[in-house]
């Protein structure tokens, strides 16, 4: 008797079909696998890069909230701003200290940059006018100072910021609230001769890189009638003899021709934070 279609045949089907199901599973579960382990990390990396966007983009209006304190003497000016997991501290006190050939008594101002800590070590400041943005040691420049080099001289802005030394953190939106204390002229205006800032800060680095393409534009080399700007060591080392300073975390000097003046203009913000 011929048997068709015998047990060996069902046999091997069901061998057929348990490789396929075992292959199908080990299939899904790599993908699955692999989908947590570089999926979900990427995903949480665009996640955080696009909240330090959000902070970057929070810092730039409030650099002009603030601008407009300073410049044109609003009242004050309210910056929203979500902390998405971050840290916002009015951090310690930084310094700046003028002197000049042509000044009797230096002037020494203090300011507090307000720091937004996110994931590891990137930061965005704003300080004194300016707007960082810091990776460990190294960082970049969003906005800078409120600063005026022309054939007339130099008008340099002094942000000072006052507060507690207050601290929030969270998921939840505050609001950064500035407001005008004070506005003035510091002084009088210093005529000719030279004039030397010096910066105690914990960006110093960032500063300058700021003031380094500052004095590329506005050196000696450039024959225009403006004030010369210069980071280098010896026109530091020189400026600094002259004029008393030079003991700063930086030292910039400006060089001013006869008819020329250096004005230093300061705004007092007192800053809070808001739910």
């Amino acid at each position: 008797m011929i048997t068709i279609g015998g047990s060996g045949d069902e046999e091997a089907r069901a061998v057929s079909e348990t490789v396929g199901f075992v292959l199908v599973f080990a299939l899904v579960t790599t993908v699955i696998a692999v989908t947590f382990t570089f999926g979900l990390g990427g995903l949480e990396d665009a996640q955080l890069a696009e909240r330090d966007t959000n902070v970057e983009r929070a810092f730039d209006v409030l650099h002009d909230n603030l601008r407009d304190i300073s410049r044109d003497g609003v009242p004050s000016r309210a910056t929203e701003l979500r902390l998405a997991g971050g840290t916002l501290t009015l951090a310690e006190r930084t310094e700046v200290r003028f002197n000049g050939t042509a000044v009797d008594e230096g002037y020494t101002e203090g300011t507090r940059p307000l720091v937004y800590r996110g994931a590891g070590d990137s930061a965005v400041v704003y300080e004194n006018g300016a707007v960082f943005v810091t990776q460990g040691d190294r960082g970049s420049v969003l906005n800078g100072p409120d600063l005026l080099v022309d054939d007339d001289g130099v008008v340099v802005s002094l942000v000072r910021l006052s507060g507690s030394g207050q601290s929030i953190a969270g998921d939840r939106t505050v609001l950064v609230v500035g407001s005008n204390a004070e506005r003035r002229v510091v002084d009088s205006p210093w005529s000719g001769g030279n004039v030397t800032m010096d910066i105690d800060s914990a960006h110093a680095d960032v500063w300058e890189s700021y003031y380094t393409d500052l004095a590329a534009e506005y050196g000696e080399d450039t024959g225009a009638g403006h004030p010369r700007v210069h980071v280098e060591e010896e026109a530091v080392e020189t400026c600094a003899a002259d004029t008393g300073g030079g003991d700063g975390d930086l030292t910039v000097c400006f060089e001013l021709d006869p008819d020329q003046e250096f004005v230093v203009h300061q705004t007092t913000i007192a800053v809070e934070f808001s739910d």
